[in-house]
């Protein structure tokens, strides 16, 4: 295994309330006998040597080393999580930021692609496309240069008077990004008991 690499860092957006899951903490789930949070984490702190913070309430315990952050006020949207996760890293802008959502197991298996090869200098980032029934750009699956993303908050943040409840897409496509086709399966999140299910499945095979 290679060593975690200065030049990237990590954010994990915790989700939302889990609506459709009964209301669970998302980062709390077990699959495979593992939190979410700690088997996403785990998985980013083994390849980003910049730090890695978790965007989580106060009632989620976060795995040692990682560090800990929340939007002000809360249930801000993972847009405003993001600026948030952003913040409390003080990164450089050269730093290459992984952003991922706390409920994307796979992150093990398209991480790789997200990091290798090195990133056009003319890119501001690479995200995974992937989907189903039909692929579509993942926003919360991707990693970005921490000067392109810190701007582009900003800008939004300007023009819009804040970036809480304010959709990731609408913001994050004006960045200029590769796109790395992976498999439905690898980028399916968790919304549902079926998703929950799924995954349990998977990760037992």
């Amino acid at each position: 295994m290679s060593a975690p690499r200065a030049d990237v860092a990590a954010i994990v957006v915790g989700g939302g309330g889990g609506e459709r899951l009964g209301g669970v903490s998302k980062p709390d789930l077990i699959l495979g006998g593992v939190r979410l949070i700690d088997r996403v984490c785990g998985v980013l702190m083994e390849a980003c040597g910049a730090g890695c913070v978790a965007v989580v309430p106060p009632s989620v315990c976060v795995p040692d080393g990682v560090l800990r952050t929340l939007e002000d006020p809360p249930s801000g949207g993972p847009l405003a999580g993001i600026d948030a996760g952003l913040r409390a890293l003080s990164v450089g802008d050269d730093v290459l930021v992984v952003v991922v959502s706390v409920d994307a197991p796979g992150v093990a298996a398209f991480l790789p692609a997200l990091l290798e090869p090195a990133l056009g200098e003319s890119r501001d980032g690479r995200i995974v496309r992937g989907g189903d029934p039909e692929p579509f750009d993942q926003y919360l699956m991707g990693v970005y240069r921490a000067g392109a993303l810190r701007r582009n908050l900003d800008e939004a943040e300007a023009s819009l008077g804040s970036v809480r409840g304010v959709g990731v897409r609408r913001v994050l496509r004006a960045l200029e990004v590769e796109r790395v086709n992976v498999s439905a399966d690898v980028c399916r999140d968790i919304d549902t008991p079926e998703d929950i299910a799924w995954w349990e499945s998977f990760l037992s095979n």
